[in-house]
């Protein structure tokens, strides 16, 4: 049963296929969501261990006897918060090849600690401890998370359509992308070990203008310095290399469809006919003005 496109069809238009993003397409989102929960329970467990062990708090105590009204262990465990964060922030967007994944972190950051700091001061916890307040913060995030990343997903829908292949993402706002088989230069197919174990991958429509291109670039570079008495003398040669390869956000591709290669054919097909059809028409205006000039001899 096709679904009913949030587009507009063109005179003589029909759709051919449409899908949305294969659940497990979504799969490193989920892991991100539930890594969450997993930062939660380490830091509390790390939080109940350095209180309990005599050893690390006399440490502690030395490290930080500096900061006035602040216990030491409520101090290592706010610097561990917001490290992994950071850290987790900006190695899963360099895997991403996204910015968002840090911004998201940092903002889950904020939130849990200004909630710990104004929020539930004039409260008695019984059944957390207040520096924990920050921690658990992040499982009622992650069980959000969830339900938006499935929302997200389901914001994904693709039309194949016998004109042109549109590509829509409705989630808080609404994005369209459409391109025409004439414009099309290259298509590209990506399965992972999973997309091909479950029959679903990301077709990636690459454009004239190169849009579905991403850079992957390598940087190297070579300096010295030396000390000439009074003088700090230096010297720096750096050098880029990158390759472009397919790549778009999800919904600027056919991401993460089911059975991408019957799909492929379906493209390949009308990019056939789009290619075919002005030769057949030039084709037919030969043999149309040929029989007309036998019934003017006529």
């Amino acid at each position: 049963m096709l679904m009913k496109p949030g587009f507009d069809l063109l005179k003589g238009e029909t759709i051919d296929v449409s899908a949305k993003p294969h659940p497990l397409s979504f799969l490193k989102y989920y892991l991100t969501d539930m890594y969450l929960v997993l930062i939660a329970v380490i830091l509390n467990q790390a939080y109940g261990y350095i209180k309990s062990d005599q050893k690390i708090m006399e440490i502690l105590n030395l490290l930080f006897n500096f900061v006035p009204g602040v216990k030491p262990e409520d101090l290592l465990l706010f610097i561990m918060f917001w490290a992994i964060l950071v850290l987790s922030g900006l190695l899963i967007g360099v895997f991403w090849v996204s910015k968002m994944p840090l911004f998201y972190m940092v903002l889950l950051g904020l939130a849990g600690t200004l909630l710990e700091l104004y929020f539930l001061t004039p409260y008695k916890i019984n059944f957390i401890p207040k520096p924990l307040i920050k921690v658990w913060l992040l499982v009622p995030a992650a069980l959000i998370g969830l339900f938006l990343i499935e929302a997200y997903r389901k914001g994904h829908r693709y039309f194949v359509t016998n004109y042109r292949i549109v590509m829509i993402k409705k989630f808080i706002g609404k994005e369209m992308r459409e391109i025409m088989y004439d414009k099309i230069t290259d298509i590209h197919i990506n399965q992972g070990v999973l997309g091909r174990i479950f029959n679903y991958g990301t077709i990636t429509p690459i454009s004239a203008s190169s849009f579905g291109l991403g850079e992957d670039a390598a940087l190297a570079s070579v300096s010295a310095a030396a000390q000439d008495r009074k003088r700090f003398l230096g010297i720096s040669f750096g050098g880029k290399r990158g390759v472009n390869r397919p790549r778009a956000a999800t919904y600027f591709s056919l991401y993460g469809i089911p059975k991408p290669r019957e799909i492929h054919a379906i493209i390949a097909n009308r990019q056939l006919e789009t290619k075919e059809a002005p030769i057949l028409k030039r084709i037919e205006d030969i043999l149309k003005e040929e029989k007309e000039e036998k019934n003017g001899q006529n």
